[in-house]
């Protein structure tokens, strides 16, 4: 009956996660409302053909619902397989599940809004960014940290528009990826102690309010969201470009 039991929990998971009702779930595949309770409270089973159906209906493996594990490794010849026969919009749309899967516990996307609305996750997973049909990234904490550490060592193009005692005070106001607290700041004297080489440090934080960078609060200094996301950003995009692996550029369309 253990068998039964764990079927019959991820059929109720899976249909209270789309917001359907038994008697509904049983139009789908045919059968009772009754039936459909009977699965869940695991006192019987659907039977191979209507497995294969409520896999179907759920967007599933029919191997999730029986428990035949194996990894997500397993999985990957049916996902290569799928992508290939995928639209661009489909694999940003199913990358964007991907993105939100990662953060514990998992908040869904919501599609509501214009398409070109971008959702983001930053927490120490990474970044995660996506727009319905027309974005996906997703970045992690080792590939960040990297960025920002290349950063701070020296600015190419197209940060060699940021004057570096800027770039300096914003890297060093950059928190932590495992302690996004909203409260956080730093005292001029540590960002002194930090930053010796700037002597001019006040009239460069100033400079950085004005920017819409930094704010001044109770406590000292800090990047406000937008600047916080903004800085890891443009970390990317300066890894990305200067230490380029190799480039592929397609012409025409495809």
């Amino acid at each position: 009956m253990a068998a039964l039991s764990d079927i019959g929990v991820k059929i109720a998971q899976l249909r209270k996660s789309r917001g359907m009702t038994q008697e509904e779930l049983g139009k789908r595949v045919s059968v009772s409302a009754q039936a459909v309770s009977k699965w869940e409270n695991g006192d019987s089973m659907p039977d191979l053909p209507l497995i294969v159906e409520l896999a179907g209906v759920f967007d599933c493996t029919t191997d999730y619902l029986v428990g035949r594990g194996g990894g997500l490794e397993s999985l990957l010849p049916q996902i290569r397989e799928t992508i290939a026969t995928m639209t661009a919009e489909q694999k940003i749309a199913f990358l964007g599940e991907i993105i939100t899967a990662t953060e514990t516990p998992a908040s869904p996307i919501r599609s509501e809004g214009h398409p070109s609305l971008v959702h983001i996750q930053l927490g120490p997973t990474g970044i995660g960014l996506w727009a319905k049909d027309r974005l996906v990234c997703i970045v992690t904490t080792t590939f960040l940290q990297e960025a920002i550490d290349t950063l701070g060592e020296e600015a190419e193009f197209p940060l060699t528009l940021l004057p570096d005692e800027i770039r300096s005070v914003l890297l060093a106001l950059l928190r932590d990826m495992d302690d996004l607290k909203p409260d956080y700041a730093v005292d001029e004297e540590k960002l002194r102690s930090l930053l010796p080489i700037i002597e001019n440090l006040e009239e460069v934080l100033t400079e950085c309010i004005e920017l819409g960078f930094v704010d001044r609060v109770r406590g000292g200094y800090r990047l406000n969201f937008k600047a916080d996301l903004a800085v890891r950003l443009l970390a990317i995009i300066h890894q990305s470009i200067n230490k380029m692996g190799t480039m592929n550029v397609t012409v025409g369309r495809p």
